[in-house]
């Protein structure tokens, strides 16, 4: 399975893993990591910012695209993350195009439903396979592609065993949130799926506010967890907990 994350399914004891950073001829950077196990995604991050700041010196970082793959070593019960990339740039404030929202800058009504109509319609592309119309939904920094989406999509499906639909719940708004790739207002909605076959839902999308009434995703993390993987394994209430952390 592919995503852009998945949590642990165990804590490992592993060793932090070398971190490869290099030039991409006009993008910037990219730090990559061949194979951790999950649990140590943080760690990993937390490095990987480090190292950016270095590269950038007096200017700023700028964080962008980011994918791995992962699977689960059933032996260990953790989840390994595979073939990590974090693309970064480095940009000097005074310049910068993008502006923060004041820091009590609140969403009006209006606002609220034009964003929520937004995820929306992200999701239903999603459920339908749209895959070209949810490439134009996203930040164009994270470089997706209309195959990735694809996958996505069929990844989203993959569980499914009858008729049903996708829905979004606004959980919140977040002001310059300091780990954004811009500054400025953000929502993040819930994903959550009414199809047979889906026992439940972990994680969301981040929707990235351009200006009054434009908004791009900013985010896709979902996973869905299957009827059959609950009925045959058997998993608790914490167990199913631990699969949607992170």
């Amino acid at each position: 399975m592919t995503g852009f994350f998945l949590a642990a399914l165990m804590a490992s004891a592993q060793p932090l893993p070398a971190i490869k950073v290099e030039a991409v001829p006009g993008k910037g950077f990219a730090a990559t990591v061949a194979k951790i196990d999950a649990d140590q995604y943080n760690p990993v991050v937390d490095r990987i910012k480090m190292l950016a700041e270095q590269r950038c010196g007096t200017k700023k970082v700028r964080f962008g695209r980011y994918f791995f793959d992962n699977q689960i070593d059933i032996e260990r019960g953790v989840t390994i993350i595979k073939d990590f990339r974090q693309a970064f740039s480095c940009y000097d404030p005074a310049t910068d195009p993008y502006k923060p929202v004041p820091a009590d800058w609140k969403a009006s009504a209006t606002e609220t439903t034009a964003a929520t109509r937004f995820a929306q319609r992200f999701v239903d592309n999603l459920d339908a396979g749209n895959a070209a119309m949810l490439v134009k939904l996203m930040d164009p920094s994270l470089e997706t592609t209309a195959t990735e989406m694809k996958r996505f999509s069929d990844e989203a499906k993959m569980h499914q065993t009858g008729p049903g639909e996708f829905s979004v719940r606004l959980d919140g708004w977040l002001n310059n949130p300091p780990d954004a790739s811009y500054p400025g207002a953000y929502a993040y909605f819930a994903v959550l799926s009414s199809h047979p076959g889906i026992a439940g839902t972990c994680g969301g999308i981040l929707l990235y506010r351009l200006r009054d009434g434009e908004y791009q995703i900013s985010q896709y993390d979902v996973r869905y967890i299957s009827q059959s993987l609950i009925d045959d394994e058997g998993y608790s209430d914490e167990e199913l907990d631990r699969l949607c952390q992170r």
